[in-house]
């Protein structure tokens, strides 16, 4: 602890989401970015089922923090995706989890990352949809699975596609490996961001076709 101090003191920790000092070296974020983003963000439970509706059903679908609401979320996903920022991701899904209460999560069987390709997985290092199951995880203990669905196409970043573009782009890039392990059950995708939810109704319409199950959804932020 001494010596995480006197490093700190030197090389002071950076809040993920304003870049700020951070004087205690275990947060992840500065008091006031915790305030904003974390204490004062409460769970939409509405936006998604929305934005998917006839396109594909959804028993459930929640994000945390809205981009056009909160300052300083994109830099937030910006520090986990591309600087390597895996505890971050895995204190604001703990942080959903437990706004969200038990009740969200006991009918969910499995939780399914949305996928990399192993490619782009092996450029990153991880996959940060993983850190967010590994979150809640620590909360409720579901089972994570990372292998019965899988992405089989690189495809291009979604970030400056249009909504049909973004659909495209995504549409056969999914493959399910195992159909035993999701017959039947209700499956809890989750991903970073929901913009367009175009990569997410891939996912479903993907395993649709191959399992009989139910889905429902959970990102740390919408765009």
């Amino acid at each position: 602890m001494v010596l995480n101090n006197i490093l700190n003191l030197f090389f002071p920790k950076l809040c993920g989401a304003c870049s700020k000092p951070i004087i205690n070296c275990v947060d992840e974020l500065c008091i006031n970015c915790e305030i904003h983003l974390v204490y004062e963000s409460n769970p939409n439970r509405t936006k998604i089922p929305k934005a998917l509706r006839g396109r594909v059903e959804i028993e459930k679908g929640v994000f945390f923090i809205d981009f056009t609401k909160k300052e300083g979320v994109q830099q937030v996903l910006h520090s986990i995706k591309y600087q390597n920022q895996k505890k971050l991701a895995i204190y604001l899904s703990e942080e959903l989890t437990k706004k969200l209460g038990a009740t969200f999560f006991e009918t969910i069987d499995v939780m399914i990352p949305v996928p990399l390709h192993p490619k782009k997985f092996k450029i990153r290092g991880f996959n940060q949809a993983d850190l967010i199951a590994t979150g809640i995880h620590n909360c409720f203990k579901i089972p994570i699975d990372t292998t019965s669905l899988q992405r089989k196409e690189f495809t291009d970043s979604q970030t400056k596609k249009n909504r049909l573009e973004r659909w495209k782009n995504v549409q056969n890039a999914f493959e399910v490996k195992d159909k035993t392990a999701l017959n039947k059950k209700h499956i809890l995708l989750l991903d970073d961001v929901f913009t367009t939810g175009a990569t997410l109704e891939a996912c479903i319409k993907t395993i649709q076709k191959e399992v009989d199950c139910t889905f429902s959804i959970l990102t740390l932020a919408r765009a």
